[in-house]
């Protein structure tokens, strides 16, 4: 096997590439193409261990296993097995909790790009934590964003994650910052609703990655009342497979990211309704990201290999 490390993925982590593997991968996810069984998880007394396999033609298999434990500091850790799909003999494991971060954010710009209303020119990022520094690191990729908010609980840890890119600014209050803003991105893991519909610009694009069960940070109002995008419609079911924002809501009331870039469904359809990419995590994403660091690895010669 294979073994790469969180900074050997780092550096082999291409923004652009990955958004490109995921669309490519939303694609054949909407197409039928993949064989994803929901996900599953243990129960420990503090936080969950969640397994998450998947199968998508002519790549490596795999299957992460993450744990959510929200009083520890990173909340989230995760590692993935790649699996050869002819054999069944694993290939290579990773560090699981760069890619997530990371791919997470990619999914939330990938809906900017085919979501957003094209003058969009400022971003809030509500949250300071790992998300939100992926968030930043992935807005790099999208062309005419002139101005980037951030907001957090703690206003030191929006101001440190501010200073990591010249057009970013931390701001006192999540309302200041989504009041300036054409795209809301919301990164936290709060229990209740982080933003309301009065502090929205007309036309506003929102992307929502936060987990929190039973809880979540979109208002349900907003949600009911906005063009709702999701990456599959499992996202309607009950958490953990599901979103608990979107429960008792029903899934034909949903479209997925997929099916926008496949041209089999719309996407924004005036200048002024207000769009929402609420993301669950899916496990393909995991899998094209993995594969794409794994391809890569490969071909740099990156890693160590170890005999079982």
């Amino acid at each position: 096997m294979l073994i790469l490390t969180r900074k050997e993925i780092e550096n082999l982590l291409n923004p652009n590439e990955l958004i490109a593997a995921l669309e490519e991968g939303f694609k054949a996810l909407s197409a039928g193409q993949l064989n994803v069984p929901p996900r599953n998880q243990a129960i420990a007394p503090k936080g969950v261990l969640v397994g998450m396999p998947a199968y998508m033609p002519n790549q490596l298999m795999s299957v992460k296993l993450v744990t959510v434990f929200h009083e520890n500091i990173p909340a989230h850790q995760a590692t993935i097995t790649l699996f050869d799909s002819e054999t069944g003999s694993p290939v290579a494991f990773m560090d699981g909790e760069y890619i997530t971060a990371m791919r997470t954010a990619a999914g939330a710009i990938l809906s900017i790009q085919h979501l957003a209303r094209k003058d969009s020119k400022t971003i809030a990022i509500i949250g300071a934590g790992v998300l939100g520094d992926a968030h930043l690191k992935m807005i790099g990729t999208l062309s005419g964003i002139e101005k980037v908010f951030l907001a957090s609980k703690d206003l030191s840890k929006a101001q440190a994650v501010a200073a990591r890119a010249s057009n970013a600014f931390a701001v006192d209050s999540i309302q200041e910052a989504v009041f300036q803003a054409d795209i809301v991105c919301l990164c936290t893991s709060s229990l209740e609703p982080v933003i309301k519909t009065e502090w929205l610009r007309e036309g506003v694009h929102i992307s929502s990655v936060g987990y929190r069960p039973p809880g979540g940070e979109l208002p349900r109002g907003l949600v009911e009342s906005s063009h709702l995008f999701v990456e599959s419609k499992v996202a309607f079911s009950d958490p953990p497979v599901g979103c608990s924002e979107l429960q008792g809501l029903s899934p034909e009331s949903g479209t997925e990211l997929g099916e926008v870039l496949l041209k089999a469904k719309a996407g924004r359809r005036s200048e002024t309704e207000a769009t929402i990419y609420k993301s669950m995590g899916h496990a393909m994403e995991d899998l094209v990201a993995a594969n794409l660091v794994y391809g890569k690895a490969i071909a740099q010669g990156v890693g160590k290999q170890f005999e079982l």
